[in-house]
């Protein structure tokens, strides 16, 4: 639905806010807590209807929820004095007060099917640009969004291009580019970037994030790490301290598979390496429906049959192999000690790739580490998912918690 009031258009669908036609940077508690009051103006609105629904299964002070009803009405260019757009009645609760007007989003837009759910895409991305990284490899990298520079650091199976097609990815860009600056780029040998006679190793991977980040004028960033990019981007923190601003860890791991001192999990390394190197390219789908069950285990039918195809297009069977060799010998514990910028950890509780315990693993022994965990098994919570908004929620006051 498309709500217009006092000059603004709130827009469900496309999750927008826009005054005079300029968006408005909204936290998604915040969006949340508008459309709740929006969808229920006719009448008053009390505090535990609105924690029972926004905060469900949360404990939340009335000072929090104070913080978000001044956000709420920041964004909409009111305040607790004027209360022309959400008043407070005592002792009941709040009610949207200004006047309303509603259409669809299909009708507004002159479609009769089904609009976009994202607001950001790639046709929002700036053009694809190559720099280099120390030994000559091109790497491919671009950005999106205004705001604070978030980098996404390059992992297994990435497509600059590709990834906004993503089920399990994509709404995390559309929904961070409404926030901040994106900063993404193709891992060497993987994706848009070099593939051919390229050297894969960890060190150089770390180059890579260093030559992404140098060829950007930003005096400091953040970080975004998932999976085994977390391990990528907590080195290249520990060494560069003064480059970045904070770091998040999401569904990361210090230790491969070959070094959590498991037989099982060593000897299923060795299994899963030779399987990408005989069959990865192959039209028969079954080697990588196996790595598409581990990653996203509740994926439908439909998202799950894109993400076998998409990993073809990331690169070739040999490269693939090198990556799941690297990542699966993977150990930096002895230098989690040495991060000194601010850290959030963060985890599915049944992640099937980064096993929880890993994830502890990482928030233990980085000082002064936040961690905090969702309740899915999907390796990267989807959009349609409850805890998907507190994911969102969480990075973005996390990123705000600390002058960068």
């Amino acid at each position: 639905m498309i709500y217009r009031f006092n000059q603004f258009t709130l827009d469900t669908e496309r999750y927008r806010l826009c005054h005079a036609d300029e968006s408005m940077p909204v936290e998604p508690l915040v969006f949340d807590l508008l459309v709740y009051l929006l969808e229920h103006r006719d009448r008053v609105v009390t505090r535990d209807e609105l924690l029972d629904n926004l905060w469900t299964g949360k404990v939340v002070t009335d000072a929090a929820l104070g913080a978000r009803l001044k956000d709420a009405r920041k964004a909409v260019k009111d305040s607790g004095s004027r209360q022309e757009v959400i008043k407070t009645f005592h002792g009941r609760g709040y009610q949207f007060v200004a006047d309303v007007e509603v259409s669809s989003t299909a009708a507004s837009s002159g479609q009769s099917g089904t609009s976009s759910l994202t607001e950001i895409g790639l046709d929002d991305q700036s053009p694809v640009q190559y720099c280099r990284s120390p030994d000559g490899i091109s790497i491919a990298h671009a950005s999106v969004g205004e705001g604070y520079p978030l980098v996404i650091t390059g992992s297994w199976m990435t497509h600059l291009e590709e990834d906004w097609k993503n089920a399990s990815w994509g709404p995390y860009l559309s929904h961070l580019a409404r926030s901040f600056k994106l900063i993404r780029y193709d891992q060497r040998g993987n994706g848009m970037s070099d593939w051919d006679n390229v050297d894969i190793s960890f060190e150089k991977m770390v180059d890579d994030l260093e030559a992404v980040i140098d060829s950007y004028d930003y005096e400091k960033v953040a970080i975004f790490g998932p999976s085994q990019a977390a391990a990528v981007s907590a080195v290249y923190a520990a060494s560069h301290p003064q480059k970045v601003s904070h770091l998040i860890l999401y569904g990361g791991y210090p230790r491969g598979r070959r070094r959590r001192n498991d037989p099982e999990s060593a000897a299923e390394s060795e299994a899963l390496v030779t399987l990408i190197r005989q069959s990865w390219g192959n039209e028969n789908p079954a080697v990588r429906q196996m790595f598409t069950s581990l990653m996203m285990p509740d994926a439908t039918p439909e998202e799950a049959n894109w993400f076998n195809e998409f990993q073809r297009t990331c690169g070739p069977a040999e490269n693939m192999a090198r990556f799941r060799e690297i990542f699966d010998d993977i150990d930096i514990v002895e230098l989690l000690e040495d991060i000194s910028v601010p850290t959030l950890v963060a985890h599915s509780v049944g992640d099937s790739i980064a096993p929880l315990t890993e994830g502890k693993l990482l928030a233990s022994r980085i000082p002064g580490a936040k961690f905090v965990t969702f309740n899915s098994r999907n390796h990267m919570i989807f959009e349609n998912e409850p805890e998907f908004n507190r994911v969102i929620k969480c990075i973005g006051e996390f990123l705000g918690s600390t002058d960068g």
